[in-house]
């Protein structure tokens, strides 16, 4: 176990049984390349749940936790806001594949608006390169 990982006390966040391991909020947030904030906000809109906590009250996150936290963070990347990554998730809890089949439908139409914003950003780029001035581009 290392330094950052502690036995956890069962309670109703990880459910009655044995205890389970599990790292502090700082080490789960430096495994998956997020902010403490940003995991607590996680937390607030109920995206992601802690496995446990320790007996000083600390949330705990298991593999499991972990996991959801860097799908989350790979839905961010891909510039999904917090509101679909809140249905995508809702639609994976719920395993309803007609939610799914929408969500997914959502997720496709803004990666496909964010793909041609970004293709007329290149696009723009490309003529100013090339010594083409964008007079419409320019500011007052």
């Amino acid at each position: 176990m290392g330094a950052n990982t502690r036995m956890v006390n069962p309670n109703l966040e990880g459910g009655p049984g044995a205890q389970k391991e599990g790292c502090v909020i700082s080490e789960a947030a430096r495994l998956c390349g997020l902010s403490v904030h940003q995991i607590r906000t996680y937390l607030d809109m109920r995206l992601v749940y802690a496995c446990g906590t320790t007996q000083e009250g600390s949330r705990l996150f298991d593999d499991g936790c972990l996991q959801r936290l860097a799908l989350i963070r790979s839905c961010r990347e891909a510039g999904l806001g917090l509101p679909e990554i809140a249905e995508f998730i809702q639609a994976l809890d719920n395993g309803d594949k007609g939610q799914c089949r929408a969500v997914e439908r959502q997720i496709q139409h803004t990666i496909a608006v964010k793909r041609a914003a970004l293709n007329r950003c290149t696009q723009a780029l490309t003529k100013a390169a090339h010594g083409v001035k964008l007079s419409a581009l320019k500011g007052p």
